[in-house]
C-alpha cells in the first residue's frame, strides 16, 4: 500500500512538470494567410517562464510549433485614502506663527510603496499649552534726590519700591546744584543724588505650545504583480516552398506529356491502319492469280469478292 501511494505522487509530480502552466486564454489568429494559436498565461512576477510548455501539438489534423515567446508586464494600480497627523512646536499661539511651521500640502510615501500629496485640513489644527515657568531677573529703578545740603548717604533712602517690589540701594551719582563762593573759592553747598537701586524679580514665561493637525487625501501604488505571457504556435510548414511554384511547372509538362503521347499513339495507329491496308491488297491480288477464285464465291468476274 505504501508503494502504492508513493508511485501516485511520483506520478502526479510528473504530470504537473510535463503540463506546466495552464494558459488562460487560447486565440486562433490568421496572420499573413497563415493560421496561428495564440496560448495566453498569466504568471506570478516570481514565477518563471519556463514552465510554459513549448512542444508541439496537432490540432485539427495540422500541426503547430512554437515560433516565439511574448511578454508583458501587467502593472496593477490601487488607490487608498489616508490621514496622517503631524506635530510641531510653536512658541507662540497665534496662527500667524503657527501656519508657516504646517505648510497647506505635504508629499508622503509609505512604508507599504503608496505615495501622493496630502491636504492639510484647517479644521483640525489644534494648540496646547506645555506649561508655564518662573524666572529670575535683575530689576533697577532710578531715584533722584535734589538740594541735599551734603554728599552724604545719610540723606538717601537705602531702599525703594518698584512696581510691588523692594530694591535695595546699589550706587550713587553725586551732582552739584549750586556753588558759594569762599575766600574766593567756588565751593559746593548744594548737590543732587541720582540713585540707582536693584533687585531680583520674578515673572512666569510660557514653555511653548504643541501643534497638532491632520493631512488627509488619496495615494496611490503601482506594481507589476502579473506578467502575462503569450506563446506563439504556427502551423508547420510541410512545403520549404510555395506549392504553386512546383505544381504549375508539373501540370505543364504532364499536360505536354500527354499530348506527345496521345500524338504519338494516333500516328502509330493511324500507320498500322495503312500497313494492314496495303497487305490485304497485296494477299487479294496475289490469291487472285490465274483466275482462281480464292474466297470460292462463284464470281469469275471479281474474284474474291462476296456478290
Amino acid at each position: 500500500m505504501k508503494r502504492f501511494l508513493f508511485c501516485m505522487v511520483c506520478m502526479l509530480s510528473v504530470s504537473v512538470t510535463a503540463f506546466g502552466a495552464y494558459p488562460s486564454k487560447i486565440e486562433t489568429v490568421e496572420n499573413g494567410g497563415k493560421t496561428e494559436i495564440h496560448k495566453i498565461y498569466e504568471l506570478g512576477a516570481d514565477e518563471a517562464p519556463s514552465s510554459i510548455p513549448q512542444d508541439s501539438f496537432e490540432q485539427d489534423g495540422k500541426t503547430y510549433v512554437l515560433q516565439d515567446i511574448l511578454k508583458n508586464e501587467i502593472p496593477s494600480y490601487e488607490t487608498r485614502e489616508i490621514i496622517e497627523p503631524v506635530t510641531v512646536d510653536s512658541e507662540t499661539n497665534k496662527m500667524e506663527d503657527i501656519l508657516p511651521l504646517i505648510p497647506a500640502e505635504k508629499e508622503v510615501l509609505t512604508e507599504d510603496g503608496f505615495s501622493g500629496t496630502l491636504q492639510l485640513d484647517v479644521s483640525t489644527i489644534q494648540i496646547e499649552s506645555k506649561g508655564t515657568g518662573t524666572s529670575s531677573y535683575t530689576m533697577k529703578a532710578t531715584r533722584t534726590y535734589p538740594n541735599l545740603a551734603g554728599a552724604d548717604l545719610q540723606f538717601i533712602p537705602k531702599t525703594t519700591e518698584e512696581n510691588g517690589h523692594t530694591l535695595q540701594f546699589a550706587s550713587v551719582d553725586w551732582q552739584s546744584d549750586n556753588t558759594a563762593n569762599v575766600d574766593t573759592h567756588a565751593i559746593t553747598d548744594r548737590y543732587t543724588a541720582v540713585v540707582t537701586y536693584e533687585g531680583t524679580g520674578t515673572r512666569s514665561y510660557s514653555k511653548g505650545y504643541t501643534v497638532t493637525a491632520e493631512y488627509s487625501g488619496i495615494v496611490s501604488k503601482t506594481a507589476t504583480d502579473t506578467v502575462q505571457y503569450t506563446a506563439i504556435f504556427a502551423q508547420e510548414n510541410t512545403f520549404p516552398v510555395d506549392l504553386h511554384l512546383i505544381l504549375l511547372p508539373l501540370c505543364g509538362a504532364g499536360i505536354t506529356l500527354a499530348g506527345m503521347a496521345v500524338f504519338h499513339s494516333m500516328k502509330k495507329k493511324k500507320g498500322a491502319s495503312a500497313d494492314d491496308e496495303n497487305e490485304t491488297v497485296e494477299i487479294n491480288e496475289s490469291n487472285s492469280v490465274d483466275g482462281i477464285d480464292p474466297v470460292n464465291d462463284d464470281n469469275d468476274n471479281y474474284p474474291g469478292v462476296c456478290s
